[in-house]
């Protein structure tokens, strides 16, 4: 699960097996995809999570969503406001 604002490296697998050094901010989230727009060049690209990890840092000027995959396409969404607050949409 990822959030959007949430900072992103390529996990090697995939067609990420050469992208070392890049990273990139989550932006949006569309069923099982992630949309990072990358740190290095103008280009938003749709990702799955296999192909990311996270970095550990988060841009904290935007609200948090992520979507709860729990093996659903479709699972429920959930934003984060701060630390302690959690609203399920």
């Amino acid at each position: 699960m990822f959030f959007v604002g949430e900072v992103v490296k390529p996990s090697g697998t995939g067609r990420t097996a050469t992208w070392e050094g890049m990273f990139g901010t989550v932006v949006r989230m569309e069923g099982t995809s992630v949309f990072v727009q990358w740190h290095d060049c103008a280009v938003e690209d749709e990702m799955t999570t296999e192909e990311l990890v996270s970095a550990g840092t988060v841009q904290r000027r935007v609200h948090h969503h992520a979507r709860v995959l729990g093996g659903a396409d479709d699972g429920p969404i959930v934003t984060t406001y701060g630390e302690d607050e959690k609203s399920p949409h």
